[in-house]
């Protein structure tokens, strides 16, 4: 643990407190419009279900086949649901079939082994003949991983509060949350596996600070297991997060006790998955992304951070701020050690991609449980400048103006007026900003 809290926090909490509120009802404000702007597509003039494409569509697939077709064919699903354009549709129709004779979907099946409850009951209560495509059950999932983002949130307070004591945790985390790209995955694209893996990830990390804080209860051991077993099948690259469980837990890993109740809790998450594959490719254990391969020979580790193509400090300028800070803090902790080992581990893997960009992408999607860090980053700021109004009021300005550009930019991705696969410079955000109110946005949705 760190040194004692400030004693300006201590003696004015009020002022903290209505910063936090403020920022609240912003980010609820953002929360708000996103999922807005995600249900026009459905009630809205064109009638589209509330899924962007190709991931989304997949990510979902899962559940009306195997709740309502009982089977792993997800054929029907693409030919008929709308959700992708008629090129992709067909193109995917056209694919290879798996050993077993299915259309692969090399997604894994944690996002919808999550959204199985809410889907559920969104099925008891519609008739006979539905598709899984009906507004009811879109509604039901989205609401449902929208309180899995909110939980997500709340368990980062909890942690930044934990691990940089004396910093105002709510504050940081919800202002770090407006100039990141989880306002877009957590608002407008929760289709995608994103925000449930950053709530996953705040799971396993909570948890393990939980235990070796002192709390070694059995059904601590069995949820930690299964957060930790869910994140690795929701998305299999970020297994590196385990790391930071790993290193935290490691003296009490060797207990026989403590591995039996870690493997009951990831039994079935693990289960799910290889049954998946067995049925869907017919083998326990597949790379299931085909030819797409990490090729560590050609690194793009500047592009992945800098390049006006989505790299996540180029588009989210305030997280460089709060990462170099984080590296800081971090070198001197068991915790920070491994979020560090953490975060080199995922920056190679997104290097080694190669579509490094990640395609249609609001930043770069594959830093968002790293977000985490640059928020413990920007707390070790804050609370450094608390006893320092120079300090303070400098930091102040920078995350108001960090927030305001991702808030600017996050509209123009909306609406579509920047494109969301191409490099978009700040000259390009910037003309497209001036160009607001003299023509139509292009309709780049599909």
């Amino acid at each position: 643990m760190d040194a004692k809290p400030a004693a300006s926090l201590r003696a004015s909490p009020r002022p903290a407190r209505a910063v936090a509120a403020g920022l609240a009802l912003l980010c609820a404000a953002v929360a708000a419009t996103g999922v807005a702007w995600q249900a026009w597509d459905m009630f809205g003039p064109k009638h589209r279900p509330m899924l962007q494409g190709w991931d989304d569509s997949f990510y979902y697939f899962w559940l009306p086949s195997v709740v309502i077709d009982h089977d792993l064919d997800f054929s029907n699903q693409l030919a008929h649901s709308g959700t992708v354009d008629a090129a992709a549709r067909d193109a995917g129709l056209a694919q290879p079939r798996t050993a077993t004779g299915l259309l692969p979907n090399k997604y894994p099946p944690g996002w919808a082994l999550a959204s199985l409850p809410f889907f559920l009951a969104a099925h008891a209560a519609t008739p006979a003949g539905a598709t899984g495509f009906e507004p009811g059950y879109l509604l039901t999932v989205w609401a449902g991983q929208l309180l899995y983002a909110a939980a997500g949130l709340w368990l980062t307070v909890k942690l930044v509060a934990r691990l940089v004591p004396g910093a105002p945790a709510a504050a940081v985390v919800l202002a770090g949350w407006l100039a990141s790209p989880l306002i877009y995955y957590q608002t407008a694209r929760v289709a995608m596996c994103h925000s449930l893996v950053f709530t996953l990830a705040m799971s396993v990390f909570w948890l393990a600070l939980r235990i070796a804080d002192g709390d070694r209860r059995a059904h601590v051991w069995v949820a930690l297991g299964f957060c930790g077993a869910l994140l690795v099948v929701t998305r299999n690259v970020v297994v590196v997060y385990l790391v930071f469980p790993a290193v935290v837990l490691a003296p009490r890993l060797r207990s026989l006790k403590a591995a039996a109740w870690l493997a009951l809790g990831a039994a079935g998450p693990v289960a799910v998955q290889l049954v998946a594959w067995k049925l869907l490719f017919g083998s326990w254990l597949v790379y299931s992304y085909g030819g797409e391969r990490f090729d560590f020979a050609h690194l793009h580790v500047a592009d992945v951070l800098f390049s006006p193509r989505h790299g996540w400090f180029y588009w989210h300028p305030l997280l460089l701020v709060g990462v170099a800070a984080f590296a800081v803090w971090a070198w001197r902790r068991r915790e920070g050690r491994a979020g560090l080992a953490a975060l080199g581990a995922i920056l190679l893997l997104n290097a080694a991609w190669p579509a490094w960009w990640l395609g249609s992408s609001f930043g770069h999607r594959g830093f968002e449980v790293a977000t985490f860090f640059a928020l413990l980053g920007l707390a070790v700021l804050w609370r450094a400048a608390a006893a320092r109004p120079a300090w303070r009021r400098a930091l102040t300005a920078v995350v108001t103006l960090a927030v305001a550009w991702n808030l600017v930019l996050g509209t123009l991705f909306l609406t579509r007026r920047i494109p969301p696969e191409a490099a978009v410079t700040y000259a390009d955000a910037g003309r497209a900003l001036a160009g607001w109110f003299t023509g139509p946005a292009n309709d780049l949705r599909r």
